[in-house]
């Protein structure tokens, strides 16, 4: 893209496309419009396969939305950790992000600790919402003022 250009991006259904890990379905930024389009695999449908078809001959209007990466968010839970004031609760989280199963020990730790559950949520959406910015700015697209 050579100029920037503004569009009317709904931040929160970004973040959750960069934050959905599965292989059975890619997001797309639509440059014209600012909407999050969502494209399953398994679509049957005839509408699957013309958006697909559109998408795949559109190539400057689609922009695929990457993935937020595992070492990234692998990161974010240390940078957490190392927030935390409880030394026993912080030494637990350290312990729980070792090894396979990592984010969902570290997420079964904080179920004890609501308060620190809810400030990690805050902390981890503000990490995606960098992420999402970070994204558009690489791509030249500026975020409307609502």
């Amino acid at each position: 893209m050579d100029k920037k250009n503004t569009l009317k991006i709904n931040l929160d259904e970004l973040c959750s496309a960069m934050e959905n890990s599965s292989f059975e379905s890619e997001y797309y930024l639509d440059l014209a419009t600012g909407e999050i389009i969502l494209l399953a695999e398994n679509l049957d449908d005839e509408d699957g396969h013309k958006l697909r078809k559109k998408i795949d001959t559109e190539t400057d209007r689609f922009e695929p939305i990457p993935q937020a990466e595992s070492r990234e968010r692998y990161q974010d839970m240390q940078d957490f950790i190392a927030t935390i004031k409880d030394e026993h609760l912080s030494e637990l989280l350290d312990v729980a992000i070792d090894g396979q199963g990592a984010f969902r020990r570290f997420k079964d730790v904080l179920l004890k600790h609501p308060e620190e559950r809810e400030r990690w949520f805050k902390f981890s959406d503000g990490r995606m919402t960098d992420r999402a910015l970070n994204w558009l700015s690489d791509i030249d697209v500026i975020l409307a003022k609502e």
